[in-house]
């Protein structure tokens, strides 16, 4: 092969690479001014609108799953929300949710992990889910 079709090579494979990424803008929140987090029907919804995307109604899997959601301790900023899944089988499933617009994207492990530190920043405790069933801290 020539250099030349080394370099387009390169390219190709540079742009497939980038572009497998969906490009995830998260504004920056707003902190919680209150002592306490509000998390009401509306947010439960939310919680279990996300479970249901990835679980698909299989109880089963539910109750032997590790559920972690996370978003801002705001009530009033919400928008962004993360869930992380871990499964009978140890493997790992992750998803990202835009409340407005509606929006579930499948995300992986480096995504999470880069856009996890984002969505919790204004929170006062960065570790701990909003939401999770079946984990230790519960």
């Amino acid at each position: 092969m020539k250099l030349s079709q080394y370099i387009i090579v390169f390219f190709c494979l540079l742009f497939s690479i980038t572009c497998s990424y969906a490009e995830i803008n998260i504004e920056k929140c707003k902190t919680n001014e209150s002592d306490y987090i509000i998390f009401d029907e509306y947010d439960s919804q939310i919680a279990e609108k996300i479970i249901d995307y990835k679980l698909h109604n299989q109880p089963e899997k539910r109750e032997s799953s590790i559920i972690k959601i996370f978003a801002n301790e705001n009530s009033d900023d919400r928008n962004y929300w993360l869930a992380s899944f871990q499964f009978d089988d140890q493997t790992q499933q992750y998803l990202f949710y835009q409340v407005e617009p509606d929006t579930f994207i499948e995300i992986d492990k480096n995504q999470f992990e880069a856009l996890l530190p984002k969505i919790v920043e204004c929170n006062q405790n960065k570790q701990t889910p909003i939401y999770s069933e079946n984990f230790d801290e519960d």
